[in-house]
């Protein structure tokens, strides 16, 4: 069992990046479809025999959905999210939820902080977590500091090193990088309690 995970580069609001996942088997989701639809598109129209499976939002702030009605003409999937998204789409999501794909799974893991309705994806084979605005390379959204520190703490940093962060916006350092390094690196990854987490947010721009 193996993923291909294609990082978008769609410009959107502030650097955005969509993600096109394909599995063994061709079944196919797409991550915050937003911006330049055409390069997802492309993206889409290079996989053969593809097969659309899920539209995964991560939270409901418009630039990371702008072009779900567009991109919902080429790639006719499900829209899956939290029930509390203002697009809530067919799949209704819920923590610890395990949707089928290809031979294995992708886990939808809520992590409350910079929205209330935020969730994170995580691919069955450990390669890969989608982190929406939750985890930047490097930094995190602008959040509620208790929800953001209790999801950091009890979600975050339980997951295995080597999962590749995928996030939301290219504010980091490189486009990517494993969760392993970010909990080396990430400064708000290594706060010990809400106080010093609360301290290290007044660096965030």
């Amino acid at each position: 069992m193996s993923f291909l995970v294609k990082q978008l580069r769609v410009g959107g609001y502030d650097q955005n990046f969509s993600y096109l996942i394909v599995a063994d088997n061709g079944d196919a989701a797409l991550v915050d479809p937003t911006g330049d639809c055409d390069v997802i598109r492309r993206a889409v129209k290079n996989v053969e025999s593809l097969k659309a499976r899920y539209i995964l939002l991560t939270h409901g702030h418009q630039d990371h959905c702008e072009c779900l009605g567009e991109a919902r003409g080429f790639f006719p999937a499900e829209v899956a999210s939290h029930s509390n998204h203002p697009l809530a789409g067919e799949i209704k999501l819920h923590n610890g939820q395990k949707l089928p794909f290809g031979d294995g799974w992708i886990e939808v893991l809520s992590t409350p902080g910079h929205s209330r309705d935020s969730l994170i994806f995580r691919l069955s084979d450990d390669s890969a977590l989608f982190t929406g605005d939750t985890l930047f390379v490097g930094c995190i959204g602008f959040c509620r500091s208790k929800e953001m520190f209790e999801t950091i703490k009890n979600v975050i940093l339980p997951l295995p090193d080597k999962l590749m962060i995928y996030p939301g916006h290219d504010y980091g350092e490189v486009s990517c990088r494993t969760l392993g390094e970010e909990k080396t690196k990430n400064p708000y990854l290594r706060c010990t309690s809400v106080e010093e987490f609360r301290k290290q947010l007044k660096n965030l721009e």
